[in-house]
């Protein structure tokens, strides 16, 4: 049986990762400390902020660390 994807353009998740690599940085965390805290490992965290791949309870773990919430707006 397939698993479903949740599928993003690659400018979307890169745009995602950058966001949260910057809230990390304001934080002055590294990975490892960041593992630490949330339990999540940092393989995971790089790969998403990198912008090689995707997990959306990771990323709205990450943003309920950081005090944040993400909202999607569609323009034309």
């Amino acid at each position: 049986m397939a698993k479903n994807k949740f599928f993003m353009d690659k400018e979307t998740i890169k745009e995602i990762g950058f966001n949260l690599w910057k809230m990390r940085r304001d934080k002055r965390l590294t990975l490892k400390q960041l593992e630490i805290q949330t339990r999540i490992p940092a393989k995971i965290v790089e790969k998403i902020e990198i912008g090689r791949s995707i997990n959306c309870s990771t990323v709205r773990k990450l943003t309920k660390f950081y005090g944040k919430k993400m909202k999607i707006v569609f323009e034309e």
